[in-house]
This record gives C-alpha cells, sequence and structure tokens, in this order.
C-alpha cells in the first residue's frame, strides 16, 4: 500500500522510495514536493489537491497527468512536466 507522496512517485518511477530524495526538487520552495528525474519533473498529489506551484512564482510548470491504474487506486495522482 502507497502511503506517501514521494513512495508513489518512487512506485511510479521503479525506484525505491529511500533513493528518490536524491532527485528532490529545490526543497521548501514549491506547494508540493517536486522531483526531477530524468529531464522531466514529477510531483504526486492526494484527493483533489493541484499540483505543485513554485513558492515565489519564478518557475511555472506545465502539469500533465500521469495515467497509473495502481496509484489512482492508492488515491494518488502523479503529474509529469517536460
Amino acid at each position: 500500500m502507497i502511503k506517501s507522496k514521494r513512495q508513489a512517485i518512487a512506485t511510479h518511477l521503479g525506484l525505491d522510495a529511500s533513493d528518490i530524495e536524491h532527485y528532490r526538487y529545490h526543497y521548501g520552495l514549491t506547494s508540493q514536493p517536486v522531483y526531477a528525474f530524468s529531464d522531466c519533473y514529477y510531483c504526486a498529489t492526494k484527493g483533489n489537491q493541484k499540483p505543485a506551484t513554485h513558492i515565489n512564482g519564478s518557475i511555472v510548470w506545465k502539469w500533465e497527468a500521469v495515467t497509473d491504474g495502481y496509484l489512482q487506486k492508492s488515491g494518488y495522482k502523479i503529474w509529469k512536466s517536460l
């Protein structure tokens, strides 16, 4: 069972949840945790939450929802931006 946004992203990318922290984007500067992996940015939301925004608005991501049936059953949605 998926218990956190970090674990949801790690599961989607096929990584261990403890390893995903190495890909965390500027801790504390985003409304949701964002991870930079393989030339893309990823964030996860739960329920009706909106995807991440940059706190000072200097970066604007164009998020696209990623279809992942397993994570959706757990209540998480993965978002990807190029």
